[in-house]
Order: C-alpha cells, then sequence, then structure tokens
C-alpha cells in the first residue's frame, strides 16, 4: 500500500516524528491509497510506502527484537528494534480498518498475537535519514500486549522484554525508526 508522496508533501513537516494532524494525515492515506508492485516501491520516491508500526508494552517493558540475517530486508539486518510491523497488502483492503487489519496480521505472523485491543497511532515516522526509510510512512501504536507473547518467526528474528535501561543501552544499535521512536517516548509513553 502507498501513497502518492505529492499528497502528503503538505502533511509532512522537515521533523522526523510527527505527533500534530496525525488524524489529517491518516484521512489523507485511507482516501488516497493504491496498491502497487513491492519491488518497485521500495525504490519510487513518488510513494510513500504506509508502515504500521506497533511498539509493544507490558508492565514498564518493551519487546526488544534483533532482526536476522533470514529477514528479508537486508538494509535491517543485526539491528535492534522496539517496533514491528510490515505492509498492508491488498487482502486487508475489505477489513473495515486497512491500517489496523495490516498491522493486526503482522502481529499475528510474529509473535502470534492477533486481538488488537484498542489502539491509536501517537506518531508519524518520517525518517529521511535511511536509504530504506526515505520510501516509507510509519504510522506509531503502541499497544499493551500479554507478557507471554514471542517471536514466532524464530528465522528471521530474536525477541525479549527489555527495560527502559535495557532498550537505552542498545539505542546505538538500533534501527533508525526505533531510536526516532525511543527519542520521542515522552511525546507517546504517557
Amino acid at each position: 500500500m502507498v501513497v502518492p508522496t505529492e499528497i502528503l508533501k503538505g502533511y509532512l513537516s522537515d521533523d522526523t516524528f510527527i505527533s500534530s494532524r496525525i488524524d489529517e494525515i491518516i484521512l489523507v492515506i485511507r482516501k488516497n491509497h493504491l496498491y502497487i508492485p513491492r519491488d518497485y516501491a521500495e525504490t519510487a520516491k513518488e510513494y510513500k510506502q504506509i508502515i504500521p508500526y506497533a511498539v509493544l508494552m507490558n508492565g514498564g517493558k518493551y519487546f526488544l527484537t534483533q532482526r536476522l540475517h533470514a529477514q528479508t530486508e537486508k538494509r535491517l539486518h543485526g539491528l535492534y528494534s522496539i517496533g514491528l510491523g510490515g505492509h498492508i497488502n491488498p487482502s486487508e483492503e475489505n477489513s473495515g480498518d486497512v491500517i489496523l487489519e495490516g498491522m493486526r496480521r503482522e502481529l499475528s505472523e510474529e509473535v502470534g498475537f492477533s486481538s488488537l485491543p484498542s489502539c491509536n497511532c501517537v506518531g508519524i515516522i518520517n525518517d529521511r535519514s535511511a536509504e530504506v526509510s526515505n520510501y516509507h510512512l510509519a504510522l506509531v501504536f503502541p499497544i499493551v500486549v500479554p507478557e507471554s507473547i514471542q517471536v514466532r518467526e524464530t528465522s528471521k528474528m530474536t525477541g525479549a522484554w527489555a527495560t527502559e535501561d535495557d532498550v537505552s543501552k542498545r539505542f546505538l544499535e538500533m534501527e533508525s525508526w526505533s531510536r526516532i521512536v525511543w527519542e520521542f517516548r515522552s511525546k507517546w509513553n504517557t
């Protein structure tokens, strides 16, 4: 799922973490999205791929993953992440809420969690600092989940609960979106 970059331009500031006008931006995404082949989207500057990005939390801990070399996105191998997410597929279009359905499917595949509680987008990552990020917008959703979750795709990632101090110690080893989300946690982790 993508949205033409030109349509989003007026809503995207130079900030890497946008926390204002979120509802407006999501409405623009819902009204103007389309689907194109992923291999083309990965290098098409005229589009932004829309990625729901779930930050999983439980009792002051965060689910910290590390991407392994079997994962598809080679540019992220070995890096840590506090967010899980992925691309939205055309098959999710008729689900009622295409964004939440895409996130629900990804969480089910990655950690076996498929019953999304009520959740809200708290920010949008508009990172232009890394090649992989130039073609994506991440919609950030903090979600409280059971402590029993675990990585299902064990060939692609590892994962464990981490305290705030543990996550902070891994800051420089995290992929750029996780660094942005962590840096701006005072805006969403209230």
